[in-house]
């Protein structure tokens, strides 16, 4: 039987794809992978300046900071330069830098900015500040990262962005001399819609604690400095701003102003629990000789009172309850959703929950929690020396759902504590614990048996 032969076609099926859709598929390439591409042909020389999403990386060359005597220049630094000359004039979407030498970059980032960049991330593991000249009209998004910072003095009219909609700070510390100016001429883009920032530096407090802007919709705040004088007071004021993202120590005071806030996330944490520096310095934490705990969210909660979905951890119950005596009614909540941790308490579920008299869904990512008297009638502990009515009797919650079940004894008692007594409970979603998987037949057969047969209104679903 004689043999066939294959034919085989003398193009390779990539080169016989549109310029364009070849340039879309090197922007997805890392960088480096996509200017090797410029030796292979005259054609995939023409291609690459069809790239429009840079990303450099010190780590894309050998030696990124050995200077070479024929330019005077890194390696590195030589490297970004040789790949800018190969784009020429084309345009730049997106631009991602990090460098980690004191060697002066700037001209590779105006250069970007002045071929009309929209996306541009700068991040320096050293000090390095971006001088005069660093303004755009046509930036979209910003992210400034750890020791990138900027001394530009604003330019007539206090705009330095004035299409940015996106602005993220990692870490960034403000010249000493002006800070307030500064970070305030970046939140003074017109068209600003979304607003991080990220600090978790134990020790050096780089956030001046103050955002203000009435085109903020979306904001996410992660301050972590354990120096309880950075913690002095907090200003936010951002009318219209819809969602919240905001994680940090309580403060000493809150000045805000959440008038169209739909939803809040919040990590909010008691000093009492974390003393870092020994020996416990009276102003680096909780201090022992006081009678309650340092700090108070009551103007924060208060301004959270029309969110309409509520995102609380386990350190924030806590909060929460330190602040039971002005607890504002969240007349709009229809999602509450919280984490457990066995050694913090529910005892503010009681009253969070009759301060919502709409609530539909509650979320609780975990049942072991510490358990106390004071945790009412929500959770099951201890009988009671009398009989009282329920609080979850008037709650009227209709989707309950149960993250990380493992079904211990006392978990299975808290299902059906929440079964028996959430009268308007239609469906229970349940998520078993990951190291329990094996045993999910067991859990959730034990889990159906808690339905009262009487009724089939309610059911269990497993996801």
């Amino acid at each position: 039987m004689a043999t066939k032969k294959v034919k085989t076609s003398s193009r390779d099926s990539i080169s016989t794809l549109p310029d364009e859709v070849l340039g879309q598929i090197l922007s997805f390439l890392p960088t480096k992978l996509a200017a090797s591409t410029t030796v292979l042909s005259k054609r995939w020389r023409n291609l690459f300046p069809l790239v429009h999403n840079l990303d450099f990386d010190p780590f894309m060359v050998i030696s990124p900071n050995r200077i070479k005597p024929a330019t005077g220049r890194s390696t590195y630094l030589d490297f970004m330069e040789d790949t800018l000359v190969l784009l020429r004039n084309s345009p730049i979407k997106k631009f991602s830098l990090t460098w980690s030498s004191l060697q002066n970059i700037n001209h590779i980032i105006y250069s970007v900015l002045e071929n009309g960049v929209l996306e541009l991330h700068l991040s320096s593991s050293v000090c390095q500040c971006l001088l005069p000249g660093f303004f755009s009209k046509n930036l979209v998004k910003l992210t400034l990262s750890n020791g990138c910072y900027y001394q530009t003095k604003p330019p007539p009219g206090g705009v330095l962005f004035p299409s940015l909609k996106t602005l993220s700070l990692v870490l960034v510390c403000f010249p000493a001399n002006a800070p307030v100016d500064l970070y305030e001429s970046l939140l003074a883009s017109p068209l600003l819609e979304e607003f991080n920032i990220c600090d978790d530096h134990p020790h050096r407090a780089g956030w001046v604690k103050q955002v203000s802007g009435s085109s903020i919709r979306r904001m996410s705040i992660f301050y972590r400095s354990h120096n309880m004088k950075d913690h002095s007071c907090f200003v936010i004021k951002t009318p219209n701003l819809v969602y919240l993202d905001y994680s940090s120590y309580v403060a000493e005071d809150y000045v805000v102003q959440f008038d169209s806030l739909v939803e809040a996330r919040l990590d909010l944490r008691l000093w009492k629990y974390y003393d870092f520096l020994p020996p416990k310095a009276l102003y680096h934490g909780y201090d022992p000789s006081t009678d309650g705990p340092w700090g108070d969210a009551t103007k924060l909660i208060a301004a959270l009172s029309n969110v309409v979905t509520l995102y609380l951890s386990a350190d924030t119950l806590e909060v929460f309850y330190s602040c039971s005596e002005s607890m504002p009614e969240f007349n709009n909540l229809v999602k509450l959703s919280f984490e457990s941790h066995k050694e913090r308490c529910w005892q503010v579920l009681p009253l969070l929950l009759k301060k919502s008299p709409n609530l539909e869904t509650l979320v609780i990512k975990g049942l072991v929690h510490e358990i106390t008297d004071e945790c009412g009638d929500v959770c099951v502990h201890k009988k009671k020396k009398t009989k009282k009515r329920c609080c979850l009797l008037a709650c009227r919650v209709k989707v309950l759902k149960i993250y990380g079940y493992g079904g211990r004894w006392r978990e299975v008692q808290q299902m059906r504590h929440f079964i028996e007594n959430l009268k308007y409970l239609e469906v229970v979603k349940v998520k078993v614990q990951v190291d329990q998987q094996d045993k999910f037949l067991p859990l959730t057969n034990k889990l159906m048996k808690l339905l009262p047969e009487t009724s089939s209104k309610c059911k269990i679903q497993f996801f």
